[in-house]
């Protein structure tokens, strides 16, 4: 008997559900990885400072996000271009797919879609076929009756989901939403840049996430590099301090105003690592622009905030807090450690 094309689509579907829909051991492949990476990589040497210097250096006030998974070993949600139809972080925190979209860009600029809500987060998991942070798709979200458009959160780009291949949290909805309407969207000038950045065929899935009913306890933080900044280094490791989200928010560190520049790094640990917003005073003045707590350092690259020069004599001591906020209340159910790490620049 014939068999149509949307028959034969059913069919494969039917007989593959079982597959897709089994969740995926992460802990299993975790283990598998880490032990690859220990035969793999060696302790951090010398070396591997001068290139964590070489990618970390940002400008004073402002944080940049470098590509590289944590030490954890955290392996990503969407193994080889997958969008599958469930999936557990490491926290315990579960994912279903409610949606799924195409956005084929070099033919269409943009697709809209409508999700049926639960009244749980959502997020969105890209399959990217591109990681240029200039060509990412625009994401919006749109609910009857509200004028704000919502957008992805932390920052409202895929960049960071497409580099650590794991969802991007969606900004709460209001309370009482049942179905928000979804449009991505291709940059301007997609057609006009180099063939290695242009936009393909992206596909994408919406998923609705439940936070643990239990919440497990934090892993260990990981440690601050000793130093950065080549060879000699430009900055030392004079202290730092670490506690577990979300028992405490807030991470206070006072040193000594010596006279020399200063320089610190804050990062999370844990799947709340680049989903939570930090807020940084130092001397009790807000820094500007630091929007995620991203995740640790590691010998591929990182994150730090320069002070400047030198404070004046007067000033005796320097305060630097960090203190985490969850836009979304459901981060509370997520444990998570948070670091500060405090630098001086050597004579």
């Amino acid at each position: 008997m014939p068999i149509n094309r949307r028959d034969l689509h059913d069919l494969l579907e039917e007989r593959s559900r079982p597959a897709v829909e089994r969740p995926i051991p992460w802990e299993s492949l975790r283990t598998r990885v880490r032990g690859v990476r220990r035969r793999r990589f060696t302790a951090v040497t010398a070396v591997a400072v001068a290139g964590f210097a070489a990618v970390a250096v940002v400008a004073s006030g402002s944080l940049l996000n470098l590509r590289g998974p944590d030490e954890d070993g955290q392996i990503a949600a969407s193994v080889a271009g997958q969008i599958p139809a469930q999936f557990q972080e490491a926290d315990g925190t579960v994912y279903r797919r409610v949606a799924t979209a195409t956005l084929d860009a070099p033919r269409k600029k943009s697709v809209t879609f409508d999700v049926e809500m639960r009244g749980k987060p959502l997020a969105v998991l890209a399959d990217c076929p591109t990681e240029s942070m200039f060509m990412m798709p625009h994401v919006t979200v749109q609910v009857t009756g509200v004028s704000k458009v919502f957008t992805l959160s932390p920052v409202p780009s895929l960049s960071a989901g497409c580099q650590s291949n794991r969802p991007v949290d969606v900004m709460p909805l209001p309370a009482g939403t049942r179905r928000a309407t979804f449009t991505v969207e291709a940059p301007k000038g997609f057609e006009n840049v180099a063939p290695h950045e242009r936009l393909e065929r992206w596909r994408f899935g919406v998923y609705e996430w439940t936070p643990p009913a239990t919440m497990k306890a934090a892993s260990p933080p990981a440690e601050p590099p000793a130093a950065f900044g080549g060879r000699p280094p430009e900055f030392n490791l004079i202290t730092k301090k670490s506690d577990t989200w979300p028992a405490t928010r807030e991470v206070t560190i006072t040193v000594p105003n010596t006279g020399r520049p200063l320089a610190f790094m804050a990062y999370c640990g844990g799947d709340i690592a680049g989903r939570l917003t930090s807020e940084v005073r130092v001397n009790g003045r807000l820094i500007k622009g630091l929007l995620d707590c991203p995740a640790a350092p590691t010998n591929r690259g990182g994150a730090y905030t320069d002070l400047g020069g030198p404070k004046p004599r007067s000033q005796k001591t320097v305060t630097i807090q960090v203190r985490l906020v969850a836009k979304i209340p459901e981060y509370r159910q997520r444990p998570g450690t948070l670091t500060v790490a405090v630098y001086e620049r050597p004579r």
